[in-house]
Parts: structure tokens; C-alpha cells; sequence
């Protein structure tokens, strides 16, 4: 999330692609913390491209890579971790209302987006970060970093995998390439 995700489905959906709904796949979370892949499986039978969540989250990429094998995945990145941590910690502050820099343990907790909760347990299932502060900086661009090279390893070797910085100004002529 944070890596250009938003553009990337929008440009899907002008080119053609049916696109599968970023808020049934934002309820998927509960099973993903729970590793219950069958739902999400069964999800990605509901369109052609998907984002975000669960599909950003670590683990899911070599699920998905073993059951759909010919399939193709974007691994969209920022230039650098800290632009990374920069856009997702601006982003939450707002999005999440919270009075410091980053949301903190509560805030998220408290959270109605999706279902109550939701927050925290997306936090919870995707970095390991202590509770006291959810958003260390050192952890989660260390999860960020590990995300994106742990996908890397998952594809070597393979043609199927396209990593995107979408700011790139060749990023365009590499997906239309890619697909």
C-alpha cells in the first residue's frame, strides 16, 4: 500500500481490466491474519486485477504465486523506503485522524474504517512493530524493504513478475509492456 496502488488500478480499469473491489478484499484481513486462504482464494476468481490488501501483504504473494501460477503480479515500489514511510505515515495521520504524527495504538483501535478494529488489526497482521508504536519507523520500512525483496525471491527466475515504481517516467511503457 502507499506504492502508486490507487494510479495503478485506475490506469486497469481505463485499459480494460475488471478490477476486483478494494473493500471486499480489505475484509479478507481477518482470514489473512488467521492464514484461512480459501476466501481469499476464492476473491481472486471475482476479477481480473486487485490491490492493496490482502494482496500487499507479506505471505500472500507466494500463496497466490503457487495457485495461479501463469498468473502476472506488479510489485509496485517507491524510490526508497523512507518515501515509502513518509506517504503511509501522512497518509494514516490524516486518513485515521490522529493527533500526533502517527496514529497511535488506540487511535487505530478505535477506527471505524471498514469495521471497528480494522485498523489495528491490519497493523498488527502486517508489521512487526511493538503496540506501543505501531509506526517505528525502523520497523516498518524494515517490513517494507523485506516485503519487496521477499516477492523479489518468490519470482526469480520467473518472467511473471513486474516490479513498478510508478513515478518512473517509463513506468507506463513498462506495464503496457508487461501485459
Amino acid at each position: 500500500n502507499k506504492t502508486g496502488t490507487t494510479s495503478l488500478n485506475r490506469f486497469m480499469e481505463l485499459n480494460g481490466f475488471d478490477c476486483g473491489s478494494q473493500a471486499q478484499g480489505e475484509l479478507l484481513m481477518r482470514d489473512y491474519a488467521q492464514k484461512n486462504w480459501g476466501p481469499i482464494l476464492d476473491f481472486c476468481q471475482t476479477a481480473q486485477f486487485f490491490q492493496d490488501l490482502p494482496f500487499s501483504a507479506p505471505d500472500t504473494a507466494a500463496v497466490l504465486a503457487e495457485a495461479f501460477p501463469n498468473a502476472k503480479f506488479i510489485l509496485t515500489q517507491r524510490v526508497s523506503a523512507d518515501m515509502w514511510y513518509e506517504s503511509i505515515k501522512s497518509f494514516h495521520k490524516k486518513f485515521f485522524k490522529a493527533e500526533g504524527e502517527t496514529p497511535s495504538a488506540e487511535e487505530l483501535k478505535k477506527s471505524d474504517y471498514r469495521y471497528p478494529g480494522f485498523a489495528w488489526l491490519a497493523n498488527r497482521a502486517l508489521y512487526n512493530s511493538p503496540e506501543s508504536d505501531p509506526y517505528n519507523e525502523a520497523i516498518l520500512k524494515t517490513s517494507y524493504e523485506d516485503h519487496n525483496a521477499n516477492v523479489r525471491s518468490i519470482f526469480e527466475g520467473k518472467s511473471n513478475l513486474l516490479a513498478l515504481t510508478i513515478e518512473s517516467p517509463d513506468a507506463v511503457e513498462k506495464l503496457e509492456s508487461f501485459l
